[in-house]
């Protein structure tokens, strides 16, 4: 299948981020290499270009999602470039071989992290990332533990193309109630742990050093 590069367009604003680190993962004998940035510089037009660049469907066009699925899934994708550039969060870009795949945003209030949106998308047409939703959930875990917050909260849809709910709960997340297409969930400090412990078998993390902010137009050949 010939490999296409959504990415290889103009793109001239400035968008900055710290590299957090590097997570690898080993499935039926082949690595996948992902980036985890902090997003330090919202920029309104980079996330417009990039909302405007990916389509779900042009992504996995020979899938079995339904056109309603389709949709959400694209909804899920606009509310996360939005949540990204709302002041107050912090976002989490994951990026395999200098591709945007996924962002993680998140406000911490107090002893909550509330997760506002996650969202992964594959990077050539018709190839999902391997695990880069639970490379984006190690990374915010870990940042959890290194500080004093004791829940993390987030709602998992029930009318999107994946059984959210259930790929929460296999990282430790506990149903706590709901509504319409929502399930409200939620995991503890020692829930992370455990789920951490658990990640730690199947994702390998290289921690990044320095904190020096990178060119992520450069980076993702987005110039």
């Amino acid at each position: 299948m010939q490999k296409i590069n959504i990415y290889n367009t103009s793109i001239n604003p400035n968008f900055t981020g710290i590299k957090l680190e590097t997570s690898k993962n080993f499935v039926k004998n082949i690595e996948t290499k992902i980036d985890l940035y902090e997003i330090t510089k919202k920029d309104d037009d980079f996330l417009e270009k990039l909302r405007n660049r990916i389509k779900m469907k042009e992504l996995m066009p020979d899938s079995n999602i339904t056109e309603d699925e389709f949709e959400r899934w694209q909804e899920i994708f606009n509310l996360a470039i939005r949540r990204a550039n709302t002041s107050n969060r912090t976002s989490i870009l994951a990026v395999k071989d200098d591709k945007p795949c996924g962002i993680l945003t998140y406000q911490s209030n107090g002893k909550t992290f509330n997760i506002e949106s996650v969202c992964t998308w594959p990077v050539n047409k018709g190839e999902k990332v391997t695990l880069a939703g639970k490379s984006l959930f190690k990374t915010l875990f870990s940042k959890f533990l290194s500080n004093d917050s004791e829940i993390i909260k987030l709602n998992a849809i029930l009318n999107g193309p994946f059984s959210a709910v259930s790929k929460y709960m296999q990282l430790g997340f506990k149903q706590t109630g709901g509504e319409d297409y929502l399930v409200a969930m939620r995991i503890n400090k020692e829930g992370v742990k455990q789920a951490l412990e658990k990640l730690n078998k199947i994702i390998f993390t290289e921690k990044n050093k320095s904190s020096k902010e990178v060119d992520l137009l450069k980076k993702c050949n987005l110039q």
